[in-house]
């Protein structure tokens, strides 16, 4: 068996990217637009990751980030900014978090207490021009749970016309399909401006669901024996509900039973331990 000292296998595999084809579609298509945009000096571009919990937005997010992070490093004190939505998120909170990210002096001299929105909008603006390539913004779909102001949704949609009207920069909006009610009381100005909307799927029982179950044992067989899985991708399917985070928690705790047996090839037997430990409720059923 092929153990790092560094690494456990459970590890190893943890770290793989479970590759498909609407994953793909979403990195390439956020990174192929970014560059565009750099090369014709037309940048400005809104996009949109949009997908439920567990269906990879976060992995995406940091694929994306380390690309962009390594291509304009040279061109960008910070090549990418991620900040995020909450329950409690107003529009000054959300301006002073960027600036905070930004290590602005306004944030560091702490100030910024009497400054109003407008002035934060200012500042944010000056300090993202020409020192962001690509914001990211996270947990958009929580504008609909605020808790600080009713029509904190339509105050955003306002903000981010702004920010990428006055920095030219990129902006990646990530959220749940919820962030389609956002796209419903925009106006077409707004749209128009986020014309690239990746979604990524919780799987249903078909042939992307066993596609990506082969890819994941042929893509993990220099680390581990996974050859247990595409047989089972009925059972996976039915145990996960296509759920992507619930399949890695499952096959990361079963490789890791089978890691402490000094195995080198997963079992159905690990994988019904791994049910037992991470879904009990679907077990006692």
């Amino acid at each position: 068996m092929n153990q790092s000292n560094s690494m456990s296998i459970a590890e190893k595999i943890n770290n793989q990217i479970i590759h498909h084809t609407a994953y793909a579609n979403a990195v390439n298509g956020c990174i192929n637009i970014i560059n565009t945009g750099m090369r014709t000096n037309r940048p400005n571009r809104g996009m949109v990751i949009m997908g439920d919990g567990g269906t990879g937005k976060s992995t995406a997010i940091t694929q994306i980030q380390k690309y962009v992070d390594k291509k304009y490093a040279g061109r960008f004190s910070t090549p990418v900014l991620l900040t995020k939505i909450s329950s409690d998120t107003t529009i000054k909170s959300f301006y002073t978090n960027i600036l905070g990210e930004l290590n602005h002096p306004i944030i560091l001299n702490k100030v910024n207490d009497k400054l109003t929105a407008d002035k934060l909008q200012r500042l944010v603006s000056n300090a993202l021009k020409g020192h962001v390539c690509t914001l990211f913004i996270d947990e958009v779909s929580d504008v609909f749970s605020n808790r600080q102001k009713k029509q904190f949704a339509s105050d955003f949609l306002v903000m981010i016309k702004h920010l990428l009207s006055d920095t030219s920069i990129n902006i990646i909006l990530v959220g749940t399909p919820a962030l389609n009610q956002l796209f419903n009381i925009a106006d077409a100005q707004f749209r128009t401006r986020f014309p690239s909307i990746f979604k990524l799927p919780i799987f249903s029982m078909d042939e992307e669901w066993i596609a990506l179950i082969n890819g994941y044992a042929d893509q993990s067989k220099e680390i581990f024996d996974l050859s247990i899985l595409p047989p089972n991708y009925p059972a996976l399917h039915e145990w996960t509900g296509g759920n992507l985070r619930y399949l890695s928690s499952l096959l990361i705790t079963a490789v890791d039973l089978a890691e402490q047996e000094q195995k080198n090839k997963l079992t159905l037997e690990h994988i019904h331990q791994a049910l037992a430990m991470v879904f009990p409720t679907l077990m006692a059923a």
